[in-house]
């Protein structure tokens, strides 16, 4: 039989190329084709059905073909396409040979078994290979995905953007952003997500990046996704979402970055516990804390009259002097925002003036003022009195 050999070779490479697509990888005279028949069938016609090297190497080169084909990240059903086609091939040229030899009928069945567990064999090693090719290429995707998000979410100083850390230049990032799956978006929306439980289950995009840091689940997406998948999120009622206002890819770590202060400033009280917190609502609180350090001197410096009074004198008049600076209305627009008597609103302000004086007419500083107001009070009400004390221990402030 090891004459009809190169027949059956040749025509395999001939039908299977003419039936299935293949690219360049699997064309010309020293094609994967070529190689999978020749080790194929010379295994099958010489071989002892996996008990002799030959068999051996064609099962080593099928679970190799198939690991191949599941890195590239296409289907095993080419491949079988292409052993259905190879086995029908070499059955045709079997069964002329039977019969040329005049078999028996139990000949032909025993050639038909030998046949169709060979080939069994050989397709069982395909998929094999291509299994594990496949878990290989997740395993290897989900790291290089997390070095991507690691790139993405790395401080910048201003003039090294995190799209291109020292080491890494454009082309390199490119391929990293192929190699993780991960078409880098006109504007990501950054998402910062806390839970009960185990973290939430996102859906299969290849747009997402997220991972889980200490007690929430950090999320990159497309600026187009971000709106259902927050809605997503939020379906269960035990998850809290910061959510940053979109940006560009390289602006990535300045809004995760913004997320995770808005939910920290949601734990110290100064952002109300919403279930979905977005950062363009509070982009003065964030600015300010940000840097805790200036808001303290900031504090300590023009507050200081503040610092000195009760805590209830301190918490009505900084309220009384915050919706002057925010609105600059009369005293009754004010004691209606308040919802006091504008009697009250006038000695207060009275008590107002006499504390800051004409300070109160210099621009910068009740823009100044304002600023540090709008996040102290808040935390001054959420009961975090360190300003206080502070104050109390006359720490010296830098002027």
């Amino acid at each position: 039989m090891s004459s009809l050999a190169d027949p059956m070779i040749a025509a395999i490479i001939r039908q299977v190329q003419a039936q299935v697509s293949v690219d360049e990888r699997t064309s010309g005279p020293c094609s994967m084709v070529e190689v999978a028949a020749r080790s194929a069938v010379g295994a099958f016609v010489n071989g002892e059905l996996g008990r002799d090297s030959a068999s051996r190497k064609a099962d080593e080169l099928f679970r190799r073909i198939g690991f191949q084909q599941a890195q590239r990240g296409d289907s095993v059903e080419p491949l079988l396409g292409a052993m259905r086609i190879a086995v029908r091939c070499v059955w045709d040229h079997l069964a002329d040979f039977a019969v040329s030899q005049h078999y028996t009928a139990s000949g032909m069945r025993d050639l038909t078994t030998s046949l169709l567990t060979f080939s069994d064999r050989l397709r069982d090693q395909l998929v094999n290979g291509h299994e594990l090719g496949r878990q290989h290429a997740t395993k290897g995707r989900a790291a290089t995905r997390e070095r991507l998000f690691d790139v993405l979410s790395r401080a910048s100083d201003g003039n090294v953007s995190p799209l291109r850390p020292p080491g890494m230049d454009v082309a390199a990032l490119g391929a990293l952003a192929q190699n993780a799956g991960w078409q880098v978006p006109d504007r990501v929306v950054a998402l910062s997500v806390t839970y009960h439980g185990p973290p939430p289950t996102l859906p299969e995009h290849d747009g997402i990046l997220a991972r889980v840091e200490d007690d929430r689940l950090v999320v990159l997406c497309p600026e187009e996704e971000s709106e259902d998948l927050i809605a997503d999120l939020l379906r269960s009622g035990d998850r809290r979402v910061a959510i940053s206002w979109a940006v560009e890819p390289e602006e990535s770590a300045s809004a995760l970055r913004w997320t995770a202060r808005a939910l920290d400033l949601v734990r110290l009280g100064v952002i109300a516990p919403t279930h979905q917190v977005r950062c363009t609502d509070h982009v003065t609180q964030l600015w300010l804390c940000a840097e805790p350090s200036m808001r303290e001197r900031l504090c300590q410096e023009l507050l200081e009259p503040l610092l000195a009074e009760s805590p209830n004198s301190r918490e009505i008049l900084s309220d009384t002097l915050l919706a002057w600076l925010e609105t600059r209305d009369s005293a009754p627009a004010i004691a209606a925002r308040l919802g006091v008597h504008p009697q009250t609103v006038r000695y207060r302000w009275k008590r107002i003036h006499d504390m800051f004086g004409d300070a109160l007419q210099d621009p910068e500083f009740v823009l100044l003022v304002t600023m540090v107001l709008k996040t102290t009070v808040l935390m001054w009400k959420a009961g975090h009195a360190d300003d206080i004390e502070r104050f109390k221990d006359g720490e010296p402030t830098d002027r």
